[in-house]
């Protein structure tokens, strides 16, 4: 076998694997970056840093992926960006669904700036949530589509189920978390403005009330100057 053909079998069969570690490395450090009780705000920074990094990567392999296999007459062009088409398997499609929503994804994520403090971020959040979905689906077609996986691809794959349901785990932990330190304030709060004296005030006169009407002048004293 030549060198070309080697580096095309080995594309052929590690780029969707590559693929998928890399999604997977991308939603579980989105899903760390958004902890406030362990992660310092520096490491925060650093571990958004790694999950652009990995999406960035998740994506380039996608696209070496579905080159190999339109190449290798695995795929037509269009199954690749519609699911569905033609006599396309079920377990093709799920991918092309797949690389559709990490597009997707990685495109909101690039533009996240312009929807950053405007009245539309909730649809930011409702587009860029489509990783969690993606990442199934493309672990399903993973483990449908060619050929039969080793016993060491299984286990990698149950390793990225294992970290992404650790890091959905510490994120619920962490949310759940700040909606305790949340109510517990709003609580203390309230019992103190309910227990604090409310500062004495005057005596307001009514609006259309006469105003006070002097006494008579009290008469001068004998001796007293004119």
């Amino acid at each position: 076998m030549s060198g070309p053909a080697r580096v095309m079998a080995f594309l052929d069969y590690f780029a969707g694997v590559f693929t998928l570690l890399a999604l997977t490395a991308a939603v579980v450090c989105g899903l760390a970056a958004t902890d406030r009780l362990v992660l310092t705000p520096r490491l925060r920074v650093a571990v958004q840093s790694v999950h652009r990094a990995t999406a960035v990567a998740a994506l380039g392999f996608l696209a070496v992926h579905i080159a190999v296999k339109i190449a290798e007459g695995h795929a037509d062009p269009q199954s690749t960006v519609l699911p569905f088409t033609g006599d396309t398997a079920l377990a093709v499609s799920l991918g092309t669904i797949a690389a559709d929503l990490l597009v997707l994804v990685t495109a909101t994520g690039a533009i996240r700036g312009r929807f950053a403090g405007s009245r539309h971020a909730w649809l930011w959040r409702v587009m860029h949530a489509g990783a969690y979905a993606c990442w199934p689906i493309a672990l399903a077609h993973g483990l449908t589509a060619g050929r039969a996986a080793h016993a060491w691809v299984l286990w990698g794959y149950g390793l990225c189920a294992a970290l992404v349901a650790l890091a959905l785990l510490v994120r619920g932990l962490s949310w759940l978390g700040r909606h305790r330190t949340a109510t517990r304030q709003l609580r203390r709060s309230k019992a103190r403005d309910a227990g604090a004296p409310r500062p004495a005030t005057a005596p307001r006169r009514p609006r259309h009330a006469a105003p006070p009407v002097p006494g008579p002048l009290a008469p001068a004293q004998p001796g007293g100057g004119l």
